[in-house]
């Protein structure tokens, strides 16, 4: 009798346990994604591709935004194609920034140039598609952690949601968006300057924001002057998310999916966006060598 008390109570306990264990992964996803972020963070190598996808609007299908780089200690290269639908042309940007110095190239131009003392733009179209710079702002805009269920019980993926504070996002959105109109662009070697894409809200629009003429419901901002940057973003309802899925013994990201979602006014109409950027990670340790920006060479 005695015997079957203590099977009936060793069984109660591991029910119990495992509710806590479950119960405690639940509640540990944030410690989850700090250490898959650390993780990452101390590594001296990977490579990584992606793009954009525009989900509404009259671009359901574009791939906006395609992306590729690697990193190997304290240098990032990157390629950037940017499609112009319009245009009918897609536009190639190279970056490479090693230690202190950014250096850029366009188009079919063999030559890097250094654009240190003249960055903002092309930093900011490099901190648009970094993953490092991702998980960054998942740092300083976090609101919530929460983990996933897991898809595939026979793979090594697991996933977390961070989801991001609005007010922190309009912030951070406010300081691109000013850049943008404030005449902060970088003149490149040549005449055209260069205009990086705005990554959250709007990310995709190109600039078609500053066109919000004066007479028209929304922001009243004359097209002679620069647009009243706070006064769009008040008006505008944005939020985004990342989706981190990373190798459970590693604790290493092997993909980082952010989506994106904004609302805002524009010539008299409610646009709305929603794209989704797509990071894939791999190669950790050892790449291929970087470009060196002292001879001439292709894009990459």
């Amino acid at each position: 009798m005695r015997k079957g008390w203590m099977i009936c109570l060793v069984t109660l306990l591991c029910t119990v346990m495992g509710g806590c264990t479950q119960m405690g992964v639940k509640q540990n996803a944030g410690t989850t994604f700090d250490q898959v972020s650390d993780h990452f963070t101390t590594q001296d190598a990977y490579e990584f591709h992606g793009l954009t996808k525009l989900l509404t609007e009259n671009s359901a299908n574009g791939n906006v935004v395609n992306f590729s780089g690697r990193k190997d200690k304290d240098a990032v290269y990157m390629n950037v194609k940017l499609s112009m639908p319009d245009e009918n042309r897609v536009n190639n940007l190279s970056l490479l920034h090693q230690g202190e110095k950014l250096y850029a190239k366009q188009g079919s131009d063999p030559n890097w140039k250094s654009v240190t003392h003249t960055q903002a733009a092309f930093q900011q179209e490099m901190n648009n598609w970094d993953p490092a710079y991702a998980f960054q702002q998942m740092a300083e805009m976090k609101k919530n952690v929460l983990p996933l269920p897991d898809e595939d019980p026979n793979d090594d993926l697991e996933a977390v949601r961070i989801t991001l504070d609005p007010k922190k996002l309009k912030s951070w959105l406010v300081t691109q968006m000013s850049e943008q109109s404030s005449g902060s662009q970088i003149q490149s070697t040549s005449t055209a300057s260069y205009k990086p894409r705005l990554k959250l809200a709007m990310a995709l629009s190109d600039g078609d924001w500053k066109k919000s003429s004066t007479g028209h419901k929304g922001p009243r901002i004359q097209s002679q002057a620069a647009p009243n940057v706070k006064e769009i973003v008040d008006q505008m309802d944005v939020n985004a998310e990342y989706t981190v899925y990373y190798n459970k013994t590693s604790m290493l990201p092997a993909t980082i999916n952010m989506s994106i979602q904004s609302q805002y006014d524009l010539n008299g109409r409610r646009v709305r966006e929603h794209s989704q950027v797509e990071t894939y990670l791999q190669h950790y340790g050892k790449v291929k060598p970087l470009p060196n920006p002292e001879e001439p060479q292709s894009a990459k």
